[in-house]
């Protein structure tokens, strides 16, 4: 057993790959694999590859949820393997970690092999805390795994499984020799380490361990646990990205007895022989995680595939068959993915994944839906979520701006990846949106992450109508926002089948706004839709003199399948000040509305199919030229679950004129009569 200690170390970078090397002085080079965009797969990577993933937040390095930067110098990580400590913490390893992160890519100061974050965060929905660190110093997260850090021995040892059996936790581990070409790196063993103390200190040198091959081709030389019946179920890679998948099995009491462990061979489970283990996943499949999903009733496994894009299969049994891949995150919305390893309290078919990214070395928290089937459902109707699409510093399609707008290419300013959207001006309105088509009768959810500088003003995210001047269905406002935070806004689609997601800004002089990582998803509870209507006798836009009745009516109903809370406001202060109201007139086909000042209230419970008619009257003044003239009723509603849809006439204007002459009277059709002075037959004798 061995207590934590600090290392060091310098980072030489190589292209996209970081490949371990002896620099001047001793000090030693590592760095965890990546993979390397090249011309191939960026052509690979069309735009019809998307991602139905959405990112939920940032969990590791600078502007994570955590901050682990500055709380355990965790300023540069990868991979996020999550298991159940069975304590009701969620233990999550980390590969070469680095506090003083140069980048892009892993590099830098302050260099361990591997550390460990303790989190209790039950909802996921706003991302991942970290509660705690496996420390070897106040504010620093230690080492679990010693390595030599010597290239082409060992340079250093990272994590891949981690699963708890009672109180002990068993960490699976790979020595890896040296880095090769992108994809490639060479391993000398796995082994599994174990810990009493919830991960405070590690035994790594007494279990049981599975030596490569001459030939590198040992398939379990990267592993993932899942624990289920009594067993837990090991399955493997060979070292790199471009191996099958493999699968053994041990009694769960006997995790550190090499010769308890039984390997699939196709047809049946072979005691004590991992040469027997055949491939049940074709290649390329690289950085395992498995789990039984008590959703699905079978089997999850997610990995990085050839094309570099995280996939899912799914299986009845973890010997198969699995199905055929499906994509959860590609790597065009992504570029440098790796790494997808599924958070263990995922459940009702959510499913939450940390991802990593080469750029900005950093691990992130996604979230994807999927059915009853196993089958990825509501994707993220957002394209180009993260921008990571545009080609140089124009908006790329299918986004659109009204004003100055870009994109920035820089990971120190995008939320994730190296690129974020941009509005900057200084006077009037400026937005980012993108047309999106939607479902009839859906509550969606839009959430996406901002950043504000210079001179404070209103902001908002939200969805409108198409078109210009399209109205706003719903959006979440904001003002100086001095860190990436997550806006989210849920709304109802209505009738619509198309709306408007945007981001958007008044402008006070100069400000800027940055923006990054957008979603829209059905929301995961689906809420009834609210429709008001206000119309008055006459029509709005008509005009009216002195002595005239003007009747309103305002309806609601919602499509809910049982009754309804909702509120309804008019106010009539725009209205009152030119006309006086008729108490008597007031009435509702459901409930009893009060009349409060100059507002009137309704407040009650629209039961399922029904429509509550809301009417009342005003007869305008005779001193109405002396104020505005203008007969202005405001609407506005809200319900306890419904969700308001569209509020047709909720603004509502007439106007008073000082002077109209009326139609002729009938006593003296040639000569029209003023209101207060009636025409005159002419004096006798006089035409």
């Amino acid at each position: 057993m061995r207590r934590l200690r600090t290392n060091t170390a310098v980072i030489a970078a190589a292209g996209t790959l970081v490949i371990g090397l002896v620099a001047s002085g001793g000090a030693t080079a590592a760095q965890a694999p990546a993979p390397a965009p090249t011309d191939e797969i960026a052509a690979a990577s069309a735009f019809a590859d998307h991602s139905p993933a959405v990112v939920v937040g940032k969990m590791t390095g600078p502007k994570s949820t955590s901050a682990t930067d500055t709380a355990w110098r965790v300023t540069g990580t990868d991979l996020g393997i999550m298991w159940d400590n069975g304590q009701g913490q969620i233990l999550t390893a980390f590969g070469d970690t680095f506090g003083d992160w140069t980048g892009p890519g892993g590099g830098g100061g302050d260099w361990r092999s591997n550390v460990l974050l303790r989190s209790s965060d039950a909802d996921l929905s706003d991302g991942m805390t970290f509660d705690s660190a496996v420390e070897d110093a106040p504010g620093h997260a230690g080492e679990l795994i010693p390595s030599l850090k010597i290239n082409g021995q060992e340079i250093t040892t990272i994590p891949t499984a981690g699963i708890a059996v009672g109180s002990r936790q068993y960490l699976a581990f790979m020595s890896v020799r040296q880095w090769g070409a992108p994809g490639a790196w060479d391993t000398n063993y796995s082994r599994i380490a174990y810990s009493d103390d919830n991960g405070e200190t590690w035994n790594s040198t007494d279990g049981p361990q599975w030596t490569n091959t001459p030939d590198g081709q040992h398939p379990f030389q990267m592993v993932a646990f899942e624990r289920h019946d009594g067993y837990v179920y090991m399955f493997g890679t060979p070292n790199g990205r471009f191996g099958a998948a493999h699968v053994a099995r041990v009694p769960e009491t006997a995790m550190l007895d090499k010769s308890a462990y039984s390997y699939w061979n196709g047809s049946t489970w072979v005691l004590g022989d991992d040469t027997a283990a055949v491939a049940f996943v074709p290649p390329n499949v690289a950085e395992l995680s498995v789990q039984y999903s008590e959703h699905t009733g079978g089997w999850l496994m997610t990995y990085l595939d050839e094309n570099l894009d995280l996939v899912l299969r799914t299986s009845p049994s973890p010997e198969g068959p699995w199905s055929d891949r499906q994509r959860l995150a590609s790597f065009a919305d992504f570029p440098g993915l790796y790494g997808g390893y599924m958070h263990p309290w995922s459940e009702d078919g959510e499913l939450y994944f940390s991802l990593s990214q080469w750029e900005p070395y950093n691990t992130y928290l996604l979230r994807a839906e999927i059915d009853e089937n196993g089958t990825v459902v509501n994707p993220n109707l957002i394209q180009d979520p993260g921008f990571e699409r545009a080609v140089d510093g124009s908006m790329p399609a299918p986004w659109a701006c009204t004003g100055s707008c870009g994109i920035d290419i820089n990971h120190t300013w995008a939320h994730g990846g190296t690129k974020q959207g941009w509005m900057r001006f200084n006077a009037g309105w400026i937005d980012v949106h993108q047309d999106v088509a939607v479902e009839p009768n859906t509550t969606y959810t839009l959430t996406g992450f901002v950043v504000t500088g210079g001179t404070p003003a209103q902001g908002a995210l939200g969805v409108r109508e198409l078109g210009a001047g399209g109205a706003t269905i719903g959006e979440t406002t904001f003002d100086a926002v001095g860190a990436y935070t997550r806006f989210a806004v849920t709304f109802h689609s209505g009738d619509r089948t198309q709306v408007q997601a945007f981001v958007g800004t008044h402008l006070n002089g100069d400000r800027w706004v940055q923006f990054d990582d957008l979603s829209l998803v059905k929301a995961e509870e689906q809420l009834p839709g609210l429709s008001v209507f206000v119309s008055s006798e006459p029509a709005a836009g008509t005009k009216v003199v002195r002595d005239d009745v003007v009747t309103y009516t305002v309806t609601a109903s919602t499509d809910s399948a049982t009754a309804e809370g909702v509120a309804l406001a008019v106010d009539l202060a725009g209205l009152v000040d030119d006309a006086t109201l008729d108490a008597a007139s007031l009435a509702s086909s459901i409930g009893t509305p009060v009349l409060d000042g100059s507002t009137l209230r309704w407040l009650g419970d629209i039961p399922a199919g029904e429509t509550l008619e809301l009417s009342f009257a005003a007869t305008v003044r005779r001193d109405s030229s002396r104020t505005d003239s203008q007969l202005v009723v405001t609407t506005t509603a809200s319900g306890d679950r419904a969700i308001l849809t569209s509020c047709d006439g909720c603004a509502l204007t007439l106007t008073a004129v000082h002077y109209d002459p009326r139609p002729p009277r009938p006593e003296f059709p040639d000569k029209p009569g003023k209101p207060d002075k009636p025409g005159k037959p002419g004096k006798p004798g006089k035409p």
